[in-house]
């Protein structure tokens, strides 16, 4: 019976410490939002109940486990999904288990590496300085080339992020074509410095054979922003270049954030885009303004405008956007 008993106590202490050496965590965000859009001149608008309007609405496992000696072993796997259908987003219209992520790798003193569908090194800084939150309301996702052209997750990759070092900070992530006939890889990486009130990132990306009607070439895009926080207000900025061949777009992006109190805050971004003669010589513009009231650390509403158009070499506008809407977000 004591010999029982004394097994039983060492096997839960064994389970105790296995259980604190390795984690696994469900996590999420619902967001939708109610708003009327107009797409195209003349349109009409359409009221619509939508998903995303802050962050896409998705769920997610992700873990670590304790290998000793600094080094763990972690993991992810998330979801896309439209929180006002309840439908799984899809990846290049293909049905996925996890199109936002899957990966495992290992994280220690020398960063962290890891494998898979991943985030890349661009999209990683991409958004933050982005006013308008980086949302719907950020007319930079509606009129930058940079925005709307790169691969944002190159798939079967290979992902090295370091740790931060003085404020800086660096990453690195190749997605193999996995294909003899053509190079379609995609390579980027980006570099950023935080500390203080001054933050800065730098990415490039190279996505290699692009088709487009005619021609397969190179897409090489860089990006650099930046903000400075005055503590009234935060000032946001960034510069994009897009070339593709004799193709060139460039993009430039200015906004700020004005915290209120310490729950609401308002930001207010305007971006233009600009292609060379060789690509057409248009230009897309807009302006976007955006609301956010915390709730709570886990819940917030808001909301919005941004307003955008396009106009050919002759000035004369080809397409314009707006969009007017409220929502809501909850993070678990």
């Amino acid at each position: 019976m004591k010999k029982s008993l004394i097994a039983l106590a060492v096997l839960g202490s064994v389970a105790g410490v296995a259980q604190a050496q390795s984690s696994v965590t469900l996590y999420g965000i619902v967001d939708v939002y109610l708003g009327s859009s107009k797409s195209g001149i003349g349109a009409s608008s359409v009221t619509r109940l939508d998903s995303g309007g802050f962050n896409g609405s998705r769920f997610g496992l992700k873990g670590s486990e304790d290998l000793g000696g600094g080094l763990k072993a972690v993991f992810a796997l998330e979801q896309g999904f439209s929180a006002d259908t309840g439908v799984a987003n899809t990846f290049n219209g293909a049905s996925t288990s996890f199109n936002r992520q899957s990966y495992v790798g290992l994280a220690g003193g020398f960063g962290t590496v890891t494998f898979g569908n991943v985030w890349s090194s661009m999209d990683d800084v991409l958004g933050a300085s982005n006013a308008a939150f980086d949302s719907v309301f950020s007319p930079a996702g509606y009129v930058a080339a940079v925005n709307g052209s790169y691969v944002d997750r190159p798939r079967n990759a290979i992902k090295y992020q370091s740790n931060d070092f003085g404020g800086f900070s660096a990453g690195f992530t190749h997605g193999l074509d996995e294909n003899t006939t053509a190079n379609t890889d995609v390579t980027d990486f980006s570099l950023s410095y935080a500390a203080g009130p001054v933050a800065a990132n730098l990415a490039y990306q190279v996505q290699n054979g692009v088709v487009v009607p005619g021609f397969v070439n190179d897409l090489k895009l860089t990006h650099l922003g930046g903000s400075y926080d005055l503590g009234v207000a935060k000032i946001l900025a960034s510069v994009g270049n897009a070339k593709y061949g004799s193709f060139k777009t460039n993009d430039y992006q200015v906004g700020v954030d004005v915290p209120l109190s310490p729950a609401l805050t308002l930001s207010a971004s305007y971006a233009m885009s600009d292609d060379n003669a060789a690509a057409g010589d248009s230009e897309r513009a807009g302006f976007g303004i955006a609301v956010e009231y915390k709730l709570s650390k886990r819940t917030k509403v808001y909301g919005g405008v941004v307003s955008t158009k396009d106009e050919d070499a002759a000035g004369v506008k080809t397409d314009e956007n707006r969009l007017y809407a409220v929502g809501i977000q909850h993070r678990f």
